[in-house]
């Protein structure tokens, strides 16, 4: 009895978000939710070397170099250009994501290095959230680092990364003509008119000389709306920005994926060459020119967008149940702003229904070419100890598979 009023309970819930939502969306939302089989819980403990090598366990704990859980939850990892300390650059592994020690908001952005993907060098908390106002003023780090800031500048500053805030699936990129890094992270946070943490609903932007910080915060932005002749999925909220994602392509273009319309709506927008701002004003911006919308009213959130070996471009997210997994899903196209094909739950077997209890954050490729899904296992009563789980990704023709492996070894 417990459990059906468990599930009746989520049912009421999700009754009151999943308006504009088909059958489908609901039948799909509700398949397999809470935890899996015993297989996806065996790496309980330390991430460690297996045989003496490099073997990635997935959900064990994970130590950087230092000793300290890593902490980069809603995280991005890919090869980027670094400083090699002699005035030049190199190639490393950089991994950025929330800094959970504080728990659910406020959350620092952590940045991480690494030369084999399995030993992490902890960089610093790189985008720190702000414990006062006066703190600003006084604290010589930001002191530095605002100091042509005006006093209305230093007020949007405090307001938007500020301890209380929501600062979550923070990403990076490397821009060769600026020679800039620039952070990209879903800044959320209650408003006058509702309480709830998640009404702001925009994009926050940082940038920085070094991938080490500090990043200095540029402000928080809505993003593209629902275009004139297309059924806006919540109109009272226009240019929503939460769960995001950055992508660049070969070309140097650089594209921010994200959900909207109270997660009813997935877009894509291309950045402007500098990626610190959309290509076009909301109010201007050319449909299929510069963004995209995706899937309107399947109530998605989670965005991974990359580009397979094959040159398709795919989306993969998951769908809207809190802290609890659902099934993955995932759509491809052979142009950005193309036409859009759903290829369904990519994850094959047992436990593939709820995406063996993840979450999807980023899809990478190594250094040899080998493919590897990236997922958060959240722990919603310590988020701190929430788990990283990395999966081989393969394609099947124009399709993605992940198959679960309790261990594997990186090529």
């Amino acid at each position: 009895m417990k459990k059906i009023g468990g599930l009746l309970a989520v049912c009421i819930t999700a009754s009151l978000t999943l308006s504009g939502c088909g059958l489908y969306d609901i039948a799909d939302l509700f398949s397999g939710l809470g935890k899996g089989s015993a297989q996806l819980y065996v790496n309980e403990e330390l991430q460690m070397p297996v045989d003496g090598k490099d073997t990635i366990l997935p959900g064990a704990a994970w130590l950087d170099t230092d000793g300290n859980s890593i902490q980069a939850h809603g995280g991005q990892i890919q090869l980027m250009s670094v400083p090699d300390g002699n005035g030049g650059k190199t190639e490393k592994y950089v991994w950025v994501g929330e800094d959970k020690s504080s728990g659910h908001f406020g959350n620092d952005v952590a940045v991480y290095t690494s030369d084999d993907l399995y030993h992490w060098e902890f960089q610093g908390d790189v985008l720190r959230a702000v414990e006062s106002r006066k703190q600003l003023e006084e604290d010589s780090y930001f002191q530095e680092l605002y100091q042509d800031y005006s006093q209305e500048e230093l007020d949007e500053v405090y307001n938007c990364i500020n301890k209380n805030t929501v600062i979550e699936r923070p990403k990076m990129l490397y821009n060769e003509k600026t020679d800039k890094y620039v952070i990209w992270f879903h800044s959320d946070d209650s408003t006058e008119k509702n309480s709830y943490k998640y009404d702001v609903g925009m994009a926050g932007v940082a940038i920085s000389d070094s991938l080490a910080g500090p990043f200095r915060f540029l402000g928080r932005y809505r993003l593209s709306q629902c275009p004139k002749g297309q059924i806006d999925c919540f109109p009272s909220s226009k240019g929503e920005a939460r769960d995001m994602n950055l992508f660049k392509d070969d070309d140097g273009i650089a594209y921010i994926a994200y959900t909207s319309e109270n997660n009813k709506t997935m877009y894509i927008s291309k950045l402007n060459e500098e990626y610190t701002y959309l290509s076009a004003d909301p109010e201007e911006a050319v449909y299929k020119e510069d963004f995209i919308r995706l899937f309107p009213g399947s109530m998605r959130e989670a965005p991974v967008l990359f580009k397979g070996e094959n040159g398709r471009y795919y989306f993969m997210s998951s769908s809207t149940t809190g802290w609890m997994s659902n099934q993955a899903r995932v759509w491809s196209a052979d142009e950005i702003f193309g036409e859009w094909k759903n290829d369904g739950n990519p994850c094959l077997g047992k436990d593939g229904d709820i995406t063996f209890d993840t979450q999807s954050t980023c899809v990478f490729q190594t250094k040899s070419g080998q493919w590897i899904y990236f997922g958060d296992r959240w722990n919603s009563t310590d988020l701190a100890d929430s788990r990283y789980i990395w999966l081989p990704l393969a394609f099947n023709g124009n399709k993605v598979e992940i198959q679960w492996e309790s261990e594997f070894i990186l090529q």
